[in-house]
């Protein structure tokens, strides 16, 4: 529209100046003014002369096929196939079907797979062969071998040892149930423990795999042991958790009250004084109670006899159990006798320390 009005402009202003003019000069003038007006028309967005392409490029040569492709490349237009579908890949068979399968056979006939895909008439084999001697066997397979595998049409699947899918267990039994167990023997019995131990019992009670104690417990120390030295223990088996026969020979000890003895000689008597406890208590029990003795005590000190003459014969265990607040450090003053051989025979005998 704009160099629409710029010529009706240029034309006017020729007509108003060049109305007096000589005739040259008037040809001249429009010689000019014509030039002008062609040079505008031509430059002018609506000048036919230029055009979009279908890509958006001007006076582009990409052309849009029927299938909506946008190039300049003739040879890759889509074409229409036998259904007239622009684009289509639907092709005549040899029977002249559009998108068919069917095949001619020697006779010029048409015929089509059965649902196997395979072609079969009087003049084509099961093979697409004209004149052809292949047949399906009886396992539908064209001129296969028929049922003749072990399991009819097929041969038995790797690693089974019949037509049903088992397997040889390790007795070689086919379908049979028997396993190794974790020694490797055939049907044992043997399981992995919790601790990977294979025929393992598992940890014992209150402990780890590694041995470790993990009873828990408000008479437990932190480490999961009572004050017996057992782990979850009720702090009930200190006595029986000490063996006196193990202490050395003519060595007594103290533990949780009981005072345990080993000597090599017949007790009649004995005595000591108690260091880093307190007697609270009497004495009783023991062997000095089985063999009659008498016990007093009284500051720290114990004393046993018999008024009998009775004696505690050589060997070891538990002499007497003490009331004692706390466990003692040690026994001093220790003495004892043996009158049943020599009436002033006093054997050493020491406090046994750990």
């Amino acid at each position: 529209m704009v160099c629409k009005y710029i010529i009706y402009y240029l034309w006017s202003v020729y007509v108003i100046k060049n109305k007096d003019i000589s005739i040259i000069k008037n040809m001249i003038n429009l010689l000019k003014i014509s030039t002008i007006t062609i040079f505008i028309f031509f430059s002018c967005e609506n000048n036919p002369a230029f055009y979009t392409d279908c890509n958006g490029e001007t006076n582009g040569l990409a052309i849009e096929d029927n299938c909506g492709n946008c190039d300049n490349d003739p040879t890759n237009d889509c074409t229409l196939d036998c259904n007239n579908i622009w684009g289509g890949n639907s092709v005549f068979d040899e029977c002249g079907v559009c998108g068919g399968n069917g095949k001619l056979n020697c006779n010029g006939e048409c015929i089509i797979p059965d649902v196997n895909g395979n072609y079969i008439d009087d003049y084509i084999d099961c093979f697409g062969t004209c004149n052809g001697n292949a047949t399906l066997d009886e396992c539908n397979v064209c001129n296969g071998p028929g049922a003749v595998y072990l399991c009819g049409c097929s041969g038995l699947e790797q690693g089974k040892c019949d037509c049903d899918g088992n397997i040889l267990d390790c007795n070689d039994v086919c379908g049979g149930t028997s396993e190794l167990d974790c020694n490797g023997e055939c049907g044992g019995l043997n399981l992995i423990d919790e601790c990977g131990v294979c025929g393992g019992d598992g940890p014992e009670e209150n402990f780890n795999c590694n041995g470790e104690c993990i009873a828990e417990g408000s008479n437990l120390d932190i480490s999961g042991y009572d004050e017996c030295g057992v782990c979850g223990g009720d702090s009930s088996t200190c006595s029986s958790e000490f063996d006196g026969c193990e202490l050395p020979v003519n060595y007594i000890y103290s533990l949780n009250g009981s005072v345990y003895y080993n000597v090599d000689f017949n007790i009649s008597g004995f005595q000591w004084i108690v260091q880093g406890a307190t007697l609270v208590g009497g004495a009783s029990g023991g062997d000095a109670a089985s063999s009659g003795f008498f016990i007093q005590t009284g500051n720290n000190t114990v004393i046993g006899f018999s008024f009998t003459g009775g004696i505690i014969p050589a060997g070891c265990g538990i002499l007497t159990n003490l009331d004692l607040d706390s466990e003692p450090t040690q026994f001093i003053n220790i003495e004892f006798e043996d009158d049943s051989n020599n009436p002033f025979f006093s054997p050493e005998v020491n406090y046994f320390s750990e």
